[in-house]
């Protein structure tokens, strides 16, 4: 379940970073929590974002402005953490 309002639009970011975005959003509907799912998923998607000029911080304010909680954001640092240094983060 995205938390994205319908008939939201992502202002501030390219077509390819809103499609990331909402691809995160989607993925979002267990807050991110760690399972088998997001283990193959999340360290990709946070790659992508980056690549696509996503730093972690301006991808937490983009889902903290559709209603993520402060926890649920928090565990987009871990999942980075996890592609960065390939250990799930504090």
């Amino acid at each position: 379940m995205a938390r994205k309002p319908s008939g939201f639009a992502w202002q501030g970011f390219t077509e390819e970073q809103a499609e990331l975005l909402d691809f995160l959003d989607h993925l979002g509907n267990n807050a991110w929590s760690r399972n088998s799912q997001s283990e193959s998923l999340m360290p990709k998607v946070m790659g992508e974002l980056r690549g696509a000029g996503l730093d972690v911080d301006r991808v937490k304010e983009a889902m903290r402005s559709i209603g993520y909680s402060k926890d649920a954001l928090h565990q987009l640092d871990r999942w980075e953490s996890k592609r960065t240094t390939g250990k799930f983060g504090p």
